[in-house]
């Protein structure tokens, strides 16, 4: 094998001594020194990896004579040219840095060979006198160095993907202070180009106060190790934002502190959806405190309405004091109307929901909203065509947007325009999320706009409150706005607010969307008041007076009464009367035993008894809680004696149903 290679260099200095003038020959006791050195090398080198060419590319030696020979120089390779040994895309990769070797250029070149990843050095060989009479190449196998930095670039790669499309900003400091990374959000948080902030500090990129502050604070964390978060309120593009900042110390492969990392959220509408949860829950106090007050309230309007019925039909028409008696229950019935504002508030009115087309009911308000306004507002109607329906109490909604209008008017003193839209929209995941409790879905839409003065964001806050009114003095009772709340809620609504001073205001109720059906026309209401014929009531209130001004009303429309104070008390009585009882009348909420509990127990004793309930509560919100029957009469708290009586003969002259039980 050394006598190959002799040959191999003897050949290569002829070809050069023949093709390339002025080459000095190559004196003969070299060939055998070459031989045995780069042979012993071949044969020992690790890996087996060193390989000598000829000006031909073809190998001269390379490896051991047993074939096991790793590298680029597959067994009986010798006198071959590279091009006929190699695949083609590693001799493509090989030969110019062959090439470049024969001409005296050291280099190195990666290449793919047998799926692993070699390191190629080439450079030329000499004889005594310089000249270059072959090449040498060294492989060496650096697979696992590459597998490990094409991991470790991976890693980088994800890193920066993540690092890129967090919605947080993130920025790295080294221990100067200097910026050395930053991500997109942080760049737009910033306003600036990451560029124009990588390599700068916060003294060049901030006012002196803020600068100071951040150096300090990345002073502290650098110097205790540990991490701190604090709050800030900045002014981003004109907006003001709420911003969470957590500086953390940035440690190298050693755990040694070489900077301060921060990773900045922007939580101005986290804090914003939370000042909407809190104002629903505090509404929802308010709402429960008011529905309770205007419950007790209703049983005493109770007595003085009904005392005060029952005391003008006695008296003659010609009484001197007649006068009193009828402001008396005038009064009664304006308190009664202010309870049952409370009562929408806290959304325990009684409404007679049916579906109707939004348009025509916006629609027909037109003519009576114009003289409301006057004449220097300008009221324009926008009616989506076409529209669906709304299931609402039609006379509630019309009260609620007038409530919405005669507030947009007080906001517009100097005169304006007032906006009436509706919309058919489709609210999405993320709007709900923005505006809750609404669920996604489709809702009718129906917006006031004014062009008015516009509200801060602490009156926003609460506007919906009960008795909270911005009017002078003691102009307005601060019910309208609450009371529009009240009845767009109990209709399973939702209203929101856009406004800002100077700017205007939005009020835009959202209602469930339903198909437009056409609804039958209500029974006509008899005009009389009828009387009764000798049949027997009980009436079982908790409230004695309620009881008994409750009792004479029916006495004296002709019925025999019984009463208790409860439905332990109702039952006794029923075991002690033998003779037959046609109707029960009870209130709902009472301790012990509830009305509807009273009813079972009666109707076990008396089956086929007629039963009406009575109540300061709505029977939507009695229903909701179990304790009436779907379909039941039912008669609200105060109620004047005509509608009780009324009531009374419609349930007597109904033929029985089942009841089901809620």
């Amino acid at each position: 094998m050394d006598s190959a290679i002799a040959l191999s260099v003897a050949r290569n200095r002829a070809s050069l001594e023949g093709r390339r003038p002025g080459v000095k020959p190559l004196r003969s006791r070299t060939f055998p020194h070459v031989a045995a050195l780069y042979g012993t090398l071949a044969r020992n080198f690790p890996d087996g990896s060193l390989v000598l060419f000829d000006h031909d590319l073809r190998y001269i030696k390379a490896g051991a004579d047993d074939g096991g020979v790793a590298g680029l120089a597959p067994p009986g390779c010798e006198g071959k040219a590279v091009r006929d040994v190699l695949p083609p895309e590693t001799a493509q990769a090989l030969e110019p840095l062959y090439r470049g070797a024969l001409a005296g250029r050291r280099a190195a070149a990666e290449v793919t060979y047998q799926d692993r990843w070699l390191l190629v050095r080439a450079g030329p060989v000499r004889d005594e006198q310089g000249t270059i009479v072959a090449g040498m190449s060294l492989s060496l196998d650096i697979t696992d160095a590459k597998q490990a930095e094409q991991a470790l670039r991976g890693s980088r790669d994800l890193l920066q993907e993540i690092i890129e499309s967090s919605s947080d900003a993130i920025v790295a400091k080294d221990l100067e202070g200097r910026y050395v990374l930053i991500n997109s959000s942080a760049a737009r948080l910033l306003g600036r180009p990451a560029s124009e902030i990588v390599g700068r500090d916060d003294t060049a990129l901030f006012p002196a106060d803020q600068a100071g502050r951040s150096r300090d604070a990345d002073e502290r964390v650098r110097s205790r190790g540990e991490s701190e978060s604090a709050e800030e309120q900045v002014v981003v593009e004109g907006r003001r934002r709420a911003l969470l900042l957590t500086r953390s110390p940035l440690r190298d492969y050693h755990g040694r502190i070489i900077g301060v990392l921060g990773i900045t959220r922007d939580v101005t509408e986290q804090h914003q959806l939370e000042e909407r949860l809190s104002r629903v829950h505090r509404m929802e106090s308010v709402a429960r405190l008011a529905g309770g007050i205007a419950h007790d309230f209703n049983n005493l309007l109770t007595v003085v309405l009904g005392s005060a019925e029952i005391l003008l039909d006695d008296l003659p028409r010609a009484y001197a004091r007649r006068s009193d008696l009828e402001e008396i229950k005038t009064a009664a019935t304006q308190a009664a109307q202010l309870t049952r504002q409370v009562l929408a508030y806290s959304r325990q009115q009684v409404l007679a929901p049916r579906p109707l087309d939004l348009n025509s009911l916006v629609g027909g308000m037109e003519r009576a909203l114009r003289p409301l306004l006057g004449a220097r507002i300008e009221l324009r109607l926008d009616l989506a065509a076409p529209s669906g329906a709304v299931r609402v109490d039609p006379a509630q909604l019309e009260q609620a947007v007038l409530n919405l209008v005669m507030n947009a008017r007080d906001a517009m003193p100097g005169g304006g325009r007032l906006e009436v839209v509706t919309r058919t929209v489709m609210v999405d995941e993320a709007f709900a999320r923005e505006h809750p409790p609404m669920r996604p879905g489709r809702y009718a839409t129906l917006a006031v706009r004014d062009s008015g003065v516009g509200m801060d964001d602490e009156t926003q806050r609460h506007l919906f409150e009960p008795f909270f009114t911005t009017k002078p003095g003691r102009h307005g009772a601060g019910l309208g706005l609450a009371t529009t709340y009240g009845i767009v809620k109990q209709s399973g609504g939702f209203i929101w607010t856009e406004s800002a001073p100077g700017a205007g205001a939005t009020f835009t109720i959202y209602l469930p969307w339903h198909e437009l059906v056409a609804a039958a026309a209500p029974a006509a209401e008899s005009t009389g008041t009828p009387r009764g014929a000798g049949e027997t009531v009980l009436v079982v209130d908790d409230e004695p007076a309620v009881r008994v001004v409750t009792k004479r009303i029916l006495q004296r429309s002709g019925y025999a009464v019984l009463d208790a104070p409860g439905g332990v008390e109702a039952l006794d009585t029923l075991r002690e009367h033998p003779g037959p009882i046609h109707l029960l009348l009870t209130d709902v909420i009472m301790p012990e035993m509830n009305g509807r509990e009273v009813a079972q127990r009666v109707r076990e004793q008396r089956p086929g008894i007629r039963v009406v309930y009575m109540s300061a509560y709505s029977p939507e919100a009695i229903a909701h809680d179990g304790l009436l029957d779907a379909g039941a009469a039912f008669v609200r708290k105060p109620f004047e004696s005509g509608l009780l009586l009324q009531t009374v003969r419609r349930a007597l002259d109904t033929e029985e149903r089942t009841a089901t039980p809620a």
